[in-house]
């Protein structure tokens, strides 16, 4: 078990805009990401869910817009560590990881393990440049250049991101990440993700979670549901056996919308959450959680 500095405490940070634009709260505040929905749920199992709301509704360029999200969450995610809490970011976007791995990453020590259907490692042409959705991991290599309005983005090479899942990557992509010395898993792969972890020689990990990479009926909140090909159960174990005796720095979720179903959607992501900070050396309560355990 990795050494635990949090203890049982956490900072939730949720991104509920797209595009610029605050999506609706309906019942799960914010923009359905479930900020109170999923520390409630995390509260029975006997960690501390600290909150903070924020978002950034602008009308800017791709690329400056992504930088603006980049510098909230990198901040509000350094903030954390320093104060001792676990920083666990809820997004409607995977262009969140920009902002994950500044506030987390030196660029001699940090690994992404990058879980999601799509690689996001396009890169520019003549014609089009790809938006940051596209390139996200493209960009945290510096392959893809950030916008100059970017405040000291971390870059990380590219032997130390770990891709579990990408169904979609292209054959252009592929290229690229072969290059750059991305490490890519599929699916079927994924037993294979705690040698391959060790293999990068990272002190430090990002774990991002792009929703939509489970299978159907197993996240019916995720953007696309149904797209990926994984289950919960299994790749929680492979997270618990791929970091035991690492650090993971800080976790995201990306991608979803607990307004569109939550019966199902809450305690699997609430659960996927439990078993993840396990593995990163939390320690839960132990009272609420022999309660949780006799209910």
């Amino acid at each position: 078990m990795t050494e635990a500095t949090f203890v049982d405490h956490l900072q939730l940070l949720p991104l509920p805009s797209r595009d610029g634009e605050r999506q609706p709260d309906g019942e799960h505040r914010p923009g359905g990401l479930g900020l109170r929905t999923l520390a409630d749920r995390l509260g029975v199992l006997g960690w501390t869910a600290r909150n903070e709301d924020f978002a950034i509704e602008r009308k800017l360029p791709d690329g400056r817009l992504a930088e603006a999200y980049a510098r909230a969450i990198g901040d509000a995610v350094a903030s954390a560590r320093d104060r001792n809490r676990f920083p666990v970011v809820l997004s409607l976007v995977n262009g969140c990881a920009l902002g994950v791995v500044d506030g987390t990453g030196t660029e001699t020590e940090t690994g992404v393990v990058w879980v999601s259907p799509v690689a996001a490692y396009r890169t520019g042409g003549f014609l089009r440049r790809p938006s940051v959705e596209e390139s996200v991991l493209s960009r945290v290599t510096g392959r893809q250049t950030r916008d100059a309005f970017a405040i000291a983005p971390v870059t990380l090479p590219g032997d130390r991101i770990v891709i579990v899942g990408g169904r979609g990557v292209g054959a252009g992509e592929r290229r690229a990440l072969e290059a750059d010395g991305v490490r890519y898993l599929e699916s079927e792969r994924l037993a294979d993700l705690p040698v391959v972890v060790a293999e990068t020689g990272a002190a430090e990990w990002v774990l991002h979670v792009d929703a939509t990479v489970f299978a159907a009926g197993v996240l019916p909140a995720a953007d696309g549901s149904g797209d990926g090909d994984l289950g919960l159960d299994p790749l929680a174990e492979a997270v618990t056996r791929a970091f035991e005796g690492r650090r993971i720095g800080c976790v995201t979720i990306a991608r979803y919308d607990l307004n569109r179903e939550s019966a199902v959607s809450a305690p699997a992501l609430a659960g996927l959450l439990d078993r993840i900070l396990l593995a990163a050396g939390g320690q839960p309560d132990p009272a609420a959680r022999r309660q949780a355990t006799a209910r």
